[in-house]
């Protein structure tokens, strides 16, 4: 197999590494050229091209697509007219209308929106704690942040994309933990949102979002995303009828309380765990859905349900964090 790669930033190669790990043939598309210049010297021997026509008429079986956010539609929608499947990092688009019009094109093509933390041994844990061992839930509290700065600490973030309007950026944007959250508890049905640029670090984004989420299921959620967090923080707690889940990444592992017991149960990462692992996992499974042409754990009606939250969120904290319903 065959796949190109278009953005060649760190997600770009990392994602290259692990296929030509899987067997997979790679070849890279960017306009700029030491990006190009970092990825053929990561990957020796790759092929990379400046256009990404001239990378579609060199022929793949897959695009990753890997690129600033504010690209991820136009470029998908070219890769899937020449046939391709594809992996489309997340957000899928910058909006929900870009996202539909990007699912119209889809046609037969498998697809997968990037979703690496449910292929994370403790998320998978919490996943299978929620569905089996806590009853009914009824609340979580979520966290998902990081300090801009320590993001890429070889670059100057003031320039990267989350920093930039233009390139799709912001705090809201980097949506893992709606995407997550919806896997764990059913669609988004109302969100209230307050988002915040507070100044701190110097971008023209937000790099606060706070927000209150209804579920179909009837959980109610509050979830924090933010560039702000030292240390980098995620967090997932989950309230039960029949008990409690913890998810920490800086704690690595899962915790689960049976109140009928009065015990806990650790679920611990094992030592040294290395967390590229959850990327191949990832990639490994889409794979796997091409060559058997099955649907993926994230496909584009996910990726475009996450958009119309962050719609949404947008769209209530322009009115103050008034509550915006879900259709």
């Amino acid at each position: 197999m065959k796949a190109l790669i278009v953005g060649l930033g760190s997600i770009g190669t990392r994602h290259a590494r692990n296929l030509r790990g899987l067997g997979v043939e790679v070849a890279g598309c960017d306009p700029d050229t030491a990006r190009r210049k970092s990825f053929a010297d990561a990957l020796p021997g790759a092929t990379t091209h400046a256009a990404l026509d001239a990378a579609l008429d060199a022929g793949a079986d897959f695009a990753v697509v890997a690129s600033p956010s504010a690209l991820h539609a136009e470029q998908a929608v070219a890769c899937l007219a020449r046939g391709l499947d594809l992996f489309v990092e997340k957000p899928l688009a910058t909006d929900a209308a870009s996202a539909a019009a990007l699912e119209a094109a889809a046609g037969g093509r498998v697809c997968i929106v990037g979703s690496n933390w449910k292929f994370h041994p403790s998320v998978v844990a919490l996943h299978d704690a929620v569905r089996e061992r806590i009853g009914k839930a009824l609340a979580v509290q979520a966290i998902g942040g990081q300090y801009l700065p320590d993001r890429h600490p070889w670059e100057d973030y003031r320039t990267g994309y989350a920093a930039r309007h233009k390139l799709g950026g912001g705090a809201l944007l980097d949506s893992h933990e709606i995407d997550y959250l919806s896997w764990l508890f059913g669609p988004v049905v109302s969100v209230s949102c307050r988002l915040v640029t507070t100044g701190t670090i110097e971008i023209e984004t937000e790099d606060l979002a706070v927000m209150t989420l209804g579920f179909a299921s009837g959980v109610l959620g509050t979830l924090q995303m933010d560039y702000l967090q030292r240390p980098v923080a995620r967090r997932v707690h989950v309230t039960g009828t029949k008990g409690t889940a913890v998810w920490d990444v800086l704690e690595q592992r899962t915790t689960v309380y049976d109140a009928e017991r009065g015990t806990w149960t650790v679920h611990a990462l094992p030592f040294n765990y290395d967390l590229n692992q959850m990327y191949v996992r990832e990639m490994t499974h889409f794979i796997d859905a091409v060559k058997a042409r099955t649907a993926t754990i994230t496909p584009l009606a996910q990726g475009r349900h996450t958009l119309r939250v962050i719609d949404a969120a947008r769209a209530s904290a322009r009115e103050g964090g008034r509550p915006v319903a879900i259709t």
